[in-house]
């Protein structure tokens, strides 16, 4: 059986959204905190243009700061396009990712191109990529609803896969941007996917806004995907969707596996310790279950 591969987003796509900035420094400790949790693989940071994302204006100092303490934690960091890539190798981030959405609606509102347009800047991406020994995933958003154009369409769907398959990702990551997937729907779009890219490339990245992100998860992993996004204590949210909710919790994620033997061991006081920050020092509102009885003063059954 493969093993699990967790990749925790807080620091991007848990942080993108907050109105409220995070200073370097905290986000270093908080860096510093997940490397903690046994983790994977972290996404750091997105070279975005700051004007779109000002909560991730500082990615190079992030990674400047990061990387003279020769840290040896997997680490991922997301780009937009060529200039955001060029940017990024001058760091030793051994993954990269990029987007392109489900919705031409959606890829608009986000990086202001068409799909075929984006698909192009995709290929330019990982032409550079490989040249300079760096992996790359391919987020492909909205894959289950857009919050412009509603639901997509099962044969528009399939036609971005046939051609996100040509483009030689090493990982496509599958993003329910709005949180409205079901287990159904995530079937249904897996046995699409699966005519393209195997199971063994394929991420799952939900959104918990109707509470059925992990119900999905563990649709996923019963379809055979090993690879699952979350954020600590489910902090994020999309800044061009409104109403979308933080990401599926990291901790939960943990707590699913861990609690059916699926992983072997669970990083409490680590967990307790990132929670904690997030919430009294950054201040953040946290919506995962854990976090909730923590708060409370409760103790995590079984745990």
């Amino acid at each position: 059986m493969a093993s699990l591969i967790l990749t925790d987003v807080t620091l991007r796509d848990g942080l993108q959204a907050e109105s409220q900035a995070v200073s370097l420094e905290n986000k270093l400790k908080l860096l510093g905190l997940l490397t903690q949790c046994n983790f994977n693989r972290l996404e750091i940071t997105s070279f975005v243009n700051p004007k779109w994302v000002p909560q991730l204006s500082d990615a190079e100092a992030l990674c400047e700061a990061w990387f003279k303490k020769k840290q040896t934690q997997e680490v991922m960091a997301f780009v937009p396009n060529v200039r955001g890539i060029e940017r990024l190798i001058k760091f030793p981030i051994g993954w990269i990712g990029c987007f392109v959405a489900a919705s031409d609606t959606f890829n608009q509102k986000n990086v202001k191109a068409s799909i075929d347009e984006s698909c192009k800047e995709i290929e330019a991406i990982i032409k550079i990529a490989k040249q300079a020994q760096r992996k790359v995933r391919i987020y492909i958003s909205a894959v289950w609803g857009c919050p412009y154009e509603g639901a997509i369409n099962p044969v528009v769907l399939e036609n971005l896969f046939k051609k996100i398959a040509t483009l030689e990702a090493d990982e496509i990551a599958l993003s329910d941007t709005i949180g409205v997937a079901t287990p159904k729907a995530v079937r249904q779009v897996l046995k699409i996917g699966e005519k393209y890219f195997p199971s063994s490339k394929t991420a799952l990245h939900f959104h918990n806004t109707y509470g059925l992100a992990l119900a999905n998860i563990q649709t996923g992993y019963e379809c055979g995907v090993r690879s699952f996004d979350g954020s600590m204590g489910g902090v994020g949210g999309c800044p061009f969707a409104k109403g979308a909710t933080g990401n599926v919790a990291s901790d939960e994620i943990v707590n699913l596996f861990y609690r059916q033997k699926l992983l072997k061991t669970f990083p409490k006081k680590e967990f307790e310790t990132a929670l904690i920050f997030l919430r009294e020092t950054l201040g953040l509102s946290l919506n995962s279950s854990l976090a909730k009885i923590q708060e409370k003063g409760g103790g995590w059954y079984g745990l």
